[in-house]
């Protein structure tokens, strides 16, 4: 895989905006994007209804805090306005696994763009700055298809490297697009199986 960050602007969905990126030879067979809008899929769902409880315990414990301080009055004075809004963080999180989530990953969607070629596939993403990512088709990576509509190729995995030292695995591919299985068939041509 190769990391790359060039140019303005996300290569376009057409064969010429992604000339620059290209090794000298190197032909674009194919080039997409996921489908835009809202998507709910199973993980989704889990994570939503884990953002309801954790939403409810967050709403709940401002609600008490402001109950017990008196908001602002009595004993606890000005703190009777700040302790409660310590809470208000948590509640933004749990509005976030509820319903923030679809959005992101929409607009994570919209910010991004897939080339094949015969050597390479390519993931180009604007979010947070401008990422190249190539991965080489070899007949040793994953290959993996799921069917939609939408349909998702996965043939990548990056170890990450999450909090307490802990690895886990996170896939790459390309996710949600219309024409998975013709882009599945070039694949599979490319690493010589068809």
């Amino acid at each position: 895989m190769t990391d790359t960050a060039r140019g303005d602007t996300l290569p376009a969905i057409d064969p010429g905006g992604w000339a620059p990126y290209l090794d000298e030879g190197e032909k674009l067979l194919w080039t997409g994007q996921p489908e835009p809008g809202l998507r709910f899929r199973g993980a989704n769902v889990v994570k939503s209804v884990f953002g309801l409880f954790f939403l409810g315990f967050s709403v709940f414990w401002v609600v008490m805090a402001m109950t017990i301080t008196g908001a602002g009055a009595g004993a606890f004075g000005t703190m009777g306005l700040v302790f409660p809004l310590f809470g208000l963080p948590f509640v933004a999180v749990g509005l976030y696994l509820v319903v923030g989530h679809f959005f992101w990953e929409a607009y994570v969607r919209k910010h991004t763009r897939y080339a094949l070629t015969g050597k390479r596939a390519f993931i180009a993403t604007a979010v947070f700055g401008r990422k190249l990512k190539s991965y080489p088709v070899t007949k040793s990576m994953p290959l993996e298809f799921e069917p939609g509509p939408p349909d998702t190729i996965w043939f990548a995995e990056e170890d990450r490297r999450g909090s307490k030292g802990r690895r886990y695995t996170v896939k790459r591919g390309f996710e949600m697009i219309a024409d998975g299985d013709e882009v599945y068939r070039l694949i599979r041509r490319i690493r010589g199986e068809a």
